[in-house]
Formats: C-alpha cells, structure tokens, sequence
C-alpha cells in the first residue's frame, strides 16, 4: 500500500515564485598586507667603541697572561732565568794594582740546582792572586779558574771572590767574565748563565821625563838625558823604552845598549820604587828655526805584539849660529885650471847680540891639487902635516874680538899644480870656532863650517 506521505507529494506540486533578477556586485579588494615598519638603526657613539675595544683588549691580556702563567707554571716548574749571576768589581783601576770581583749567584726557583760549574775568566796580561788549594782551579794558558757548586737549593745564594794584579797601559780596558754552568735536579738538560764587567786603566804609575837642550845650532852634538820612575809597589817585567828621533838626529853614544835601529832600550823588568836614568848623544843637522821633536814610548809586550803603555815628548829649536862663516873664490868661478892661482875669500859675522871673543879660522885642503909652494895665506900659520892654515888673534888682529852683526873678512891664494889627472877636484873647508862662550847662550860651543869643492880642468 503506497505511502500517505508519498501520495501527498504527487498530487501536491507547489508553484515557484519568480524572484528578480540579482545583480552580482564585484567584491571589493583589499590592500596587501605589508610588514611594520622598524626604527631607523642608532649607531653608538665613540665613548661605547672605545669601552668596546678597552674591555677586548684587558680580556685578550688576561687570557695571555693567564695562558702564560698556566703554560710555564703547569708544564715546567724550572726556569733559567730564575738563576740571577751577578758580578760586581771596579770601574777603574791604576796599573799595577789589585782588583777584587765579587760573584753572587742566586737560585730563585722552587727546584734545586746539581753540578754546577762556575769559570771565571780574569782579564787578559793580569796576574791573579790564587788562595791556598786553589791552583788545581786554574789553567795558566787560558787565565781561568774553575770553581765548583755541587749544589744550590731553592732560595739558596752562592758567592766567591777573584784577585789580580791588572796591568796595561793608561786608558787601556780590560774585562773579566764570569759563567756558570748548571743542571735542574728534576733533569739532565744543562743551562749557562753569563756576566761580564769591564775595567779601565786610569793612569801607569811608571813615571818618565825626557831632558833635551831647548835650542841648538845645526851639526851640533845634544844630549837626550831619560829619567824613569817606578810610582807603585809593584813589579813590571817585560817592559821597553822606545825612542823616536827627529829626522837630522844620528845617534854617536848611549849609556845603555840600544837595539833594533839604536833606539829600543830593553827593561826585562823594573822593580817597585825604582829609578833609572839613560842617555843618548847624538848630533843634529837641520834648518835654521826648525823645531825637531824627540818621542819616547814605554812599552808593554802583549801576547807576540808591543803595545804603548805611556809616551812622552820633548822639543829642541834649531837656530841661526852664534857666528857664521862663508867661503867662496873671489871672483866667484865654478872650476879651476891647471896651474892657475886660486884666490879663496872667507867672510864671517857674528849674529847674536852679544860680542864674541877669542875667534879661531882654520881652512884644510883636501886632495892633491894644490902647491903650497907659492901660496900666499895672509900671514896664517900653515902646517904642511895637516894642510891646515890656521889665523887666531896673535896673527890676525881682528879676531881679538867681534860686535854684534860686525863682519870680517880675509883673502888667500893657493896655486893650482900643473900636469894633474883629467877630472881632479880642489876641496876647501874653514872653520871658524870661539874659545870663549859667552852667559846666556844655549849652544854647547861656538863654530860654524863651510865646504867649498871646485873641479879642476
């Protein structure tokens, strides 16, 4: 039997309503969605730079102090530089003397130091002062000492004193050194700590003065008188004194003997307190007003080498001759002939301001040229043994006595032999000398010479 509920519907169709047509209203769009805007950045300011850069920097220190400190403190509980040497002595010192250095060595770590080992070294050409027991510590041919430091516990300090005698020359240095070799008592690994002090010789106690006349004339004989003195208490060995001449010096004597080229005189050694004079006489030649300067040296031998220790000098005045003599033919000719008569003239003049007295003229001829036969010598005395004619006061008047600048003159006449070998010489040489030396003047003697040599044709 069919539903009511489905009859209902079939015979029941209800009408639909017309509705009005819609317009469709296009949707309104929205805007995009965009994100906030944020704040424009603030830069800091320098004041929080510098704080920046300040706090990195004390954290980088602590780090590497701190990294440091863990590094050497954690992995090695020894440092060398934990062991301080020290050598201490003095700055200046007189030659001669003794000199003390003073060594402290001083171990600051927490370990023990085992088989050291400190050499010092004392300064070269010196003379150390070695205590009893301690020449097995010292080796001559190097000038060291060798002490031993078994060991050096922590905190502990070792000292030692070292002497010698310095010697060298004034402003000379000398240094002394000190190293000490050590090993950690944790280890086998050696290590070397070094110090050295320098010393300075203030003067030479060996004093010395040179005596030289202050002037003298050319062609002359001085005498160079030394006086050494030994100021200290000390001995010197292996000294010499050394002269140095002036060019025109030949040396003639010495009181002592003179070696290499007659000017070293060898002291092998000089004791203390003691004094030494030695001379040397020489003659000098030179221009007139030429200054002519003597130098001595003293000497120290130094290894294979000579070194001067001190020096001094001295100066001599060459000058013009108290009286002066010249010689030359009158006419003035440059050669002679066989046979022919020479006519020599001599001229003197005395140059101090002081009148000269007593005057001597001598002329020697030299050779074989001349005939004295029929010589004319102006009343000059002439001995044939020595082909010298000699005029004094007795035979020439003049020569009693001369003024200041006064001149005085003389001719003579010799004849040239005839029948002589080709290339035959005619020497002539006067010399006139005062027997009387007047006060006041520094010359040993007056006299002057001249040579004259003329060839004969």
């Amino acid at each position: 039997m069919p539903n009511l509920e489905d009859l209902q519907k079939q015979l029941y169709i209800p009408e639909k309503p017309s509705l009005p047509p819609v317009e469709e209203t296009p949707a309104k769009k929205e805007p995009p969605i965009e994100p906030p805007k944020m704040p424009k950045d603030i830069e800091p300011s320098p004041f929080v730079w510098k704080k920046i850069w300040v706090g990195f920097g004390v954290f980088a220190m602590l780090s590497i102090i701190i990294g440091t400190f863990i590094f050497f403190r954690g992995f090695y509980a020894f440092r060398k530089d934990r062991v301080e040497i020290s050598l201490s002595g003095p700055e200046e010192i007189v030659a001669g003397d003794t000199s003390v250095w003073k060594i402290k060595i001083y171990n600051k770590n927490e370990t023990e130091i085992k088989d050291g080992e400190l050499v010092f070294q004392y300064p070269d050409f010196s003379k150390p002062i070695l205590k009893s027991g301690e020449m097995d510590e010292f080796k001559q041919s190097t000038s060291k000492q060798t002490v031993g430091v078994s060991s050096l516990a922590p905190g502990e300090t070792f000292e030692h004193e070292f002497s010698a005698v310095v010697f060298g020359g004034e402003n000379f240095e000398r240094k002394a050194q000190a190293v000490f070799k050590f090993k950690p008592s944790s280890g086998n690994i050696s290590f070397e700590s070094v110090s050295t002090k320098s010393l300075k010789i203030s003067s030479f106690p060996i004093d010395i003065s040179l005596d030289v006349p202050k002037e003298t004339i050319s062609s002359e004989e001085i005498e160079a008188v030394l006086h050494i003195k030994n100021e200290s208490e000390s001995k010197f060995e292996n000294v010499r004194i050394r002269f140095e001449y002036p060019s025109g010096f030949e040396t003639k004597l010495a009181s002592e003997k003179l070696y290499e080229f007659n000017n070293v005189w060898r002291l092998e050694e000089i004791q203390p307190k003691e004094i030494k004079d030695m001379s040397v006489v020489g003659e000098i030649n030179g221009l007139s007003e030429e200054k002519k300067i003597f130098n001595v040296f003293i000497e120290g031998l130094e290894g294979s080498n000579w070194r001067v220790y001190k020096e001094i000098s001295a100066e001599l005045k060459l000058i013009a001759p108290p009286i002066v003599v010249y010689l030359n033919t009158e006419p003035p000719v440059e050669s002679f002939s066989t046979g022919q008569n020479a006519f020599y003239k001599i001229i003197w003049q005395n140059n101090v301001d002081i009148p000269l007295s007593n005057l001597t003229i001598k002329v020697k001829f030299d050779g074989d040229a001349f005939d004295f036969t029929q010589a004319d010598f102006a009343k000059g005395t002439f001995n044939s043994d020595t082909k010298t004619v000699t005029w004094n006061q007795n035979n020439l008047p003049d020569l009693f006595g001369i003024q200041p600048m006064e001149k005085g003159e003389l001719t003579f006449k010799v004849k040239i032999k005839s029948g002589l070998p080709a290339e035959s010489n005619a020497s002539v040489t006067v010399t006139i000398e005062s027997t009387t030396k007047p006060e006041g003047l520094s010359v040993s003697k007056i006299i002057s010479s001249q040579s004259l040599n003329l060839e004969v044709k």
